[in-house]
């Protein structure tokens, strides 16, 4: 069975302010619990997400009841506030003074706090084992944020990273190492 939900403000799904993270992560919560009152308590779960989507789980990883066995996060960030510097530079913006300005937008119309969430804070005191995928040529989400995520998680982890690959394409760089690793995982996890 897969439950595939678009995100806030993404696709089918309501609300007008993505919060990469900060509340998705709550979302996430929901997600599982939508899934043990609909198929039962004992269902066993894995949480996958890309880009924003692995940041997603990744900031909701403290939280997680026993029934999620894993988690893997394709190319997910740090944090927030992390994401946006790293692309406003990469758009040559003036990011240190844009900042208090963006915090701002976020907090009174998006109604969320950019520091939020952190994916290395969750992860730090994380309990489910997680399988990190990064492309090393990713020209959008930095590969080092992988690794950071990597070196703060507490739980059962494994990093792979795809050379050449650029951002959420390492599936498609090396569908080998890519299926290899997943399965892998999953087969430690127990799911």
């Amino acid at each position: 069975d897969v439950l595939a939900p678009d995100q806030r403000a993404h696709g089918e799904s309501e609300g007008r302010a993505i919060t990469f993270g900060v509340k998705e992560r709550c979302d996430c919560l929901d997600w599982i619990q939508y899934i043990l009152d609909r198929w039962g308590e004992d269902k066993r779960i894995v949480l996958a997400g890309v880009s924003m989507g692995a940041a997603t789980v990744l900031m909701a990883s403290d939280r997680l009841p026993g029934n999620v066995l894993g988690i893997v996060a394709d190319c997910g960030y740090t944090t927030p506030e992390a994401i946006l510097r790293h692309v406003g530079k990469m758009q040559g913006l003036p990011v240190d003074a844009a900042m208090p300005l963006v915090r701002a937008s976020a907090r009174l119309p998006g109604g969320f706090d950019l520091r939020g969430a952190s994916a290395p804070e969750a992860l730090g005191r994380c309990r489910t084992p997680v399988l990190l995928i990064h492309g090393e040529a990713d020209g959008f989400v930095p590969c080092e944020m992988s690794r950071e995520n990597y070196a703060a998680c507490a739980a059962p982890k494994r990093l792979l990273t795809i050379p050449g690959a650029d951002h959420a394409m390492s599936f498609v760089i090396d569908e080998p190492a890519y299926t290899a690793a997943v399965r892998e995982f999953l087969a430690e996890c127990g799911a």
